[in-house]
């Protein structure tokens, strides 16, 4: 059986290191990008269960790289990682809404929920 493949899209170096020691601890498959482009670049090129995806981030902003994976693959699930409330995230209108939203900061466990609930979903 593979294990399920995580992209974690995240600009903070220690954000991002600590993302991928959790998920890789739970047993997911982990592969990261610090900005937009590359996150979407790894989409492309790679098997990808979900995306954990950081609003802030270079090169394209989070809701940009959302539209562009479902686009890429409607049915794609993301999480959309923001330290700003839900309802900032909600308030811009999105043309795609996240399959989930993950607060920052997070506790190790509630990514953890969130990845697996998100991926059991499907």
């Amino acid at each position: 059986m593979t294990r399920p493949t995580v992209l974690v899209v995240e600009d903070e170096p220690a954000i991002l290191a600590m993302t991928r020691l959790i998920l890789e601890r739970e047993g997911y498959e982990v592969l990261t990008a610090e900005d937009g482009p590359s996150g979407l670049a790894l989409f492309q090129s790679n098997v990808v269960d979900a995306v954990v995806l950081d609003v802030n981030i270079p090169g394209l902003n989070g809701w940009d790289v959302l539209a562009e994976l479902r686009r890429l693959r409607p049915g794609a699930r993301v999480i959309l990682s923001t330290g700003s409330g839900i309802d900032d995230v909600l308030e811009t209108e999105p043309a795609e809404l996240p399959t989930a939203v993950l607060p920052k900061p997070f506790l190790p466990a509630d990514l953890v929920e969130v990845v697996a609930r998100v991926l059991a979903a499907a």
